[in-house]
């Protein structure tokens, strides 16, 4: 049964392959006049139907018949790297796509590859086909030891560069979700989960990747493990695919809107995630309690806290207050940010329902999204953060008799 499964290994990659350059070329066409981080996203997509195409060689026999096409397509996949941070690094940016010459350094290693694999494309073919059986004696020559340390050097730096750029495009995310609190009342639907979810399954299958190239599996594992990692492989492009696509339907409009904006506009500190001392301010401490007067009675009076959608873009709208003094006051005078400040009125006003007793008692989901919250996870966490207790633990003891 499992040989029968492994047999079918060259029609998963071709699989794999056929979607990721369908993709490529999709997000390619897609962003062409918009020149969005999405290109980056094609050019990766391009990049990883050729590790595909390279496994095909190798189980399909490919190889074996032609042995100057092995490793032939190895450079590339030092780009996968760089063209993911790329990406993760806009998306969270929102800025337009943009290749300055600050970036030409992320191409280095490519180039260094191809010098490094340049003798080993050079050797007979007969003897890249002992290689591939594993039937080699390695000729005691300078020129053959150093193909062989080339190929070496690049198993060992590929997998290290790659797990290099996925933590750097973590450290983005992370980034990215402090600084969102600074923007948004609710952040669930901007937080950009799928992303950190990609990272994680990239991470782990390069580490197995790493693992069989330095080390290797036992015998009798290698050919099981090669074709759930091929299948793991898909299921990492699918997963890319659908979510990114959906997530520029949804939210991306919504997010550089907000984020985005007029550059003057944006709150200072916010653009490294710390509340940064607001040097140069013309906000004086009377400036800061007039602004913060006028904001408790948009939010009370108005109701604005209520609003699932706020952001410190509408409120400004609504108060015609600059997002950089609505910010100032806040960080400044309340410390804490705009996500804090929003989530005190909800939890105050959730507070005053959740006494309430008898017949007009109100149950906590109900409660949680007439405040403003998205989610009861979401109410929890913060009822706690502000209160110590749940929301039911805080019914619970307002309610329990003396």
């Amino acid at each position: 049964m499992m040989q029968n499964l492994i047999s079918h290994e060259p029609a998963v990659l071709l699989l794999g392959m056929t979607m990721c350059l369908f993709m490529a070329l999709y997000f390619f066409v897609d962003s062409k006049n918009s020149k969005s981080p999405r290109r980056f996203l094609a050019g990766f997509m391009f990049v990883y139907g050729l590790t595909f195409a390279d496994n095909f060689l190798d189980t399909s026999g490919i190889s074996l018949q032609y042995p100057h096409v092995t490793g032939l397509l190895v450079p590339s996949f030092f780009l996968l790297g760089p063209l993911i941070y790329f990406y993760i690094r806009d998306m969270c940016d929102n800025r337009a796509y943009i290749l300055d010459k600050s970036r030409y350094r992320h191409f280095i290693l490519p180039a260094i590859s191809i010098l490094l694999m340049s003798v080993f494309y050079m050797f007979p073919e007969q003897f890249k086909r002992t290689l591939l059986t594993g039937e080699n004696i390695i000729p005691e020559t300078g020129f053959f030891l150093l193909g062989i340390l080339g190929i070496m050097l690049v198993q060992i730096i590929l997998p290290l560069q790659i797990l290099y750029y996925l933590v750097k495009s973590y450290q983005i995310l992370l980034q990215y979700f402090s600084r969102l609190k600074d923007f948004f009342a609710n952040v669930e639907d901007q937080r950009l989960d799928w992303l950190r979810i990609l990272l994680l399954m990239m991470s782990v299958q390069w580490i197995i990747y790493a693992y069989d190239d330095l080390i290797g599996w036992p015998e009798h594992w290698h050919d099981v493990i090669d074709f759930y990692t091929t299948l793991f492989d898909v299921g990492i492009i699918y997963f890319l695919s659908f979510k990114s696509l959906r997530h520029v339907a949804v939210s991306e409009q919504e997010i550089t809107e907000n984020i985005s904006g007029n550059p003057k506009d944006r709150p200072v500190g916010a653009a490294n995630g710390t509340r940064q001392k607001y040097a140069k301010s013309a906000l004086s401490d009377d400036d800061i309690k007039r602004i913060l007067s006028k904001l408790q009675h948009a939010l009370e009076n108005d109701g604005l806290f209520n609003d699932s959608m706020l952001s410190l873009r509408s409120l400004s709208d609504h108060t015609r207050i600059s997002t950089n003094n609505i910010s100032q006051a806040i960080n400044q005078s309340l410390k804490c940010n705009f996500f804090d400040f929003i989530n005190g009125f909800r939890i105050k006003e959730a507070m005053t329902q959740l006494r309430k007793s008898g017949e007009d008692k109100i149950p906590v989901l109900e409660i949680a999204h007439a405040v403003g919250f998205n989610s009861k996870s979401t109410f929890n966490a913060a009822f706690k953060r502000h209160c110590g207790l749940t929301p039911t633990e805080y019914r619970r003891q307002q309610t329990s008799p003396d």
